[in-house]
């Protein structure tokens, strides 16, 4: 009876040996920037990885709502002293126009220098830059990493 327990329990074990827990990345504010960003705003959603991970995509909608349609032109991932470009999964993704009023969705795609884990130890920037008119601006959210929570959405 007992090598039986030992054997179910092993059973049981041997799925969860060597398994990468995962963390959440979130926006540090609960809603989008305010509309300070000259009506342009980023949400990105929370996403739930595994810390060994060595890329990061996050789904990721730009509200424009300016009076002026908009042109993003890069997105781009400030981690410490470093800049992750952005390797979109189609081609031809950006330029990218945003017309006034509007909400779109970007493609994104960061290939890491390191796992999420450690990229996410200390807070991130996520950088999208866009043209309207002749000016070039750009729109930033802050993005924390931490503990697995599945209660965020």
């Amino acid at each position: 009876m007992r090598t039986m327990t030992r054997l179910f329990l092993a059973l049981l074990l041997i799925p969860t040996i060597g398994c990468d827990p995962a963390m959440t990345i979130r926006q540090a504010e609960s809603r989008p920037r305010s509309l300070t960003d000259f009506g342009v705003a980023i949400n990105v959603k929370a996403s739930h990885p595994f810390t060994g991970e060595n890329w990061y995509a996050p789904i990721v909608e730009i509200a424009n709502s300016s009076d002026s349609p908009i042109t993003v032109t890069k997105v781009e991932l400030a981690v410490r002293q470093d800049t992750v470009e952005n390797k979109p999964r189609r081609s031809g993704t950006y330029p990218l126009q945003v017309p006034a009023g509007s909400t779109e969705g970007l493609d994104i795609w960061f290939d890491l220098t390191t796992s999420v884990k450690k990229t996410f130890q200390l807070p991130c920037e996520l950088r999208v830059y866009y043209r309207t008119g002749s000016a070039q601006r750009v729109s930033q959210a802050t993005l924390i990493g931490g503990r697995l929570d599945a209660a965020v959405p």
